[in-house]
């Protein structure tokens, strides 16, 4: 049974290691169908998360600030990789978009605890923001990405990569290392 389970899996396994494009036919995602819904970001503001990821190419991800687990290494991995793109003037512009699992526990104050912590920079002029909001429009925004609604250790160890403008969508694992998704991100924008 275990050796059937493997054996189904491992198609799943090649071509995510393959790289940014689906298993399907080799054709991109679609444009997730996000909710027009207010978000807040580690000021307090409000953001329009569909105009926020229309201005320019995006890496999302998913965390809560109590995570102990996979958030941390992702966090750290994000923050390497954007030290890496910076260099790379295709992808200088790449925004960071952390989303909260947690909205109850995630108020825009755990959100600037946490980034501070990790020594991450937040604004969209500084490549990364993190957002939260009520939980009924969070639940339709997770939703929209295909995230769990429910536990916050539940979600996946997922990131989104896209660039709303050339209709360009791809899920990689977080926990890729920087040299790998930053080729992912170089072949979804070329």
């Amino acid at each position: 049974m275990r050796r059937r389970r493997l054996l189904q899996a491992a198609p799943l396994a090649l071509a995510w290691q393959l790289g940014p494009r689906t298993a399907l036919g080799g054709q991109w995602l679609a444009t997730p169908e996000l909710p027009d819904v207010p978000l807040t970001d580690h000021l307090g503001r409000e953001v329009d998360l569909l105009e926020l990821i229309s201005r320019r190419p995006v890496v999302v991800n998913f965390f809560f600030t109590g995570c102990a687990t996979v958030c941390p290494p992702q966090t750290a991995l994000l923050q390497e990789a954007r030290r890496q793109w910076r260099t790379k003037p295709a992808l200088a512009r790449v925004l960071v978009v952390s989303i909260s699992v947690d909205p109850l526990g995630d108020g825009p104050k755990q959100l600037q605890a946490y980034a501070e912590r990790f020594g991450v920079s937040l604004g969209e002029d500084k490549g990364w923001v993190m957002l939260t909001g009520a939980a009924k429009p969070m639940a339709r925004v997770l939703d929209a990405f295909d995230v769990p609604v429910g536990q916050a250790d539940d979600h996946p160890a997922l990131l989104w990569l896209g660039d709303r403008s050339r209709g360009r969508w791809t899920r990689t694992s977080s926990l890729n290392p920087p040299a790998t998704l930053t080729r992912q991100l170089e072949a979804l924008l070329s």
